[in-house]
């Protein structure tokens, strides 16, 4: 069952109560962009075109809250990544999207054999998982500047698997994704919200039972090519005989919309409040590519 901690539903109400208040500010000369860097948008690409975003995050953590959201020293945890995503526009209202990456993963605190009395091992390298998906916007009201969307796919487990040699890259199981989007504008400000679910399949799940996810995102067009944002990012794992892990992060970053061919998103996400997970800081940065 998902549990929402206080802090984590302070936040929420708090970004869902700026929705009827906002104020719509003259913005007829300048085009809003609805990409956001942890939140999904309603805006699928046009029928015959095509976006390639390559990316690049870096991910550390040396503490970790415990069951009772209490935060404790962890070894030095570090992962690079390189991404690369391919969406096209197949008809109106409906896209497709592919991704994966490579990561180098380290982490001090690995412990493959629990039971055992070695620990380790510390490093490991390889592609991750394979990401296929399309979104189909169901509505779309442009007096109202709102769009809703929906997102369905599969995470294929392509990448590598953890073992006593190496970190694996991988879930190591296949899931089902949902999720269903909103993105409304107000003048110069725009909002997207998501709420999904990622349905583990198959045997290799072991107690892995599902993840909900929620996110709020918050921008404002300062010009044609500069958009400041903020976001909520909520992420809960179900998994059974252990305690579920949940974490509230946030992050804040500039989508900068050069033209219609280029766009560059920077940006870092930052834990602030979680359950048997790492307190984790993530610096990133994406180069869109549209034509």
């Amino acid at each position: 069952m998902l549990r929402f901690s206080p802090s984590t539903a302070v936040a929420l109400a708090c970004m869902l109560a700026f929705v009827p208040t906002a104020q719509a500010d003259a913005s007829e000369d300048i085009a809003i962009e609805h990409g956001k860097i942890n939140t999904a948008d309603a805006s699928p690409v046009d029928p015959g075109h095509f976006e390639i975003e390559p990316s690049f995050s870096y991910s550390r953590s040396e503490r970790a809250w415990d069951g009772s959201g209490d935060a404790h020293g962890r070894g030095l945890f570090r992962e690079q990544n390189i991404g690369l995503s391919f969406t096209a526009g197949l008809v109106e209202n409906v896209d497709m999207n592919i991704s994966s990456g490579y990561s180098w993963i380290k982490d001090n605190d690995n412990d493959f054999d629990e039971d055992g009395e070695l620990i380790g091992p510390f490093r490991g390298e390889n592609f991750t998982d394979l990401e296929v998906s399309g979104r189909y916007r169901f509505y779309s009201n442009e007096e109202q500047h709102l769009e809703i969307a929906y997102i369905a796919g599969l995470t294929i487990p392509t990448g590598s698997n953890s073992d006593q040699d190496d970190i694996g890259t991988s879930q190591e199981f296949w899931s089902f994704n949902q999720t269903l989007v909103a993105t409304k504008d107000w003048g110069k400000w725009t909002l997207n919200g998501d709420f999904g679910y990622s349905l583990p399949i198959g045997n290799k799940r072991e107690d892995a039972r599902g993840t909900w996810n929620a996110d709020l995102a918050l921008g404002y067009q300062v010009t044609s090519w500069l958009q400041p944002e903020i976001e909520l990012n909520y992420n809960h794992d179900l998994i059974a005989n252990e305690d579920d892990a949940q974490v509230l992060a946030v992050t804040a970053g500039l989508v900068m919309p050069f033209n219609e061919t280029l766009r560059v998103n920077v940006g870092v996400q930052q834990g602030v409040w979680g359950e048997n997970v790492d307190k984790t800081t993530t610096l990133v940065t994406t180069v869109k590519f549209a034509f």
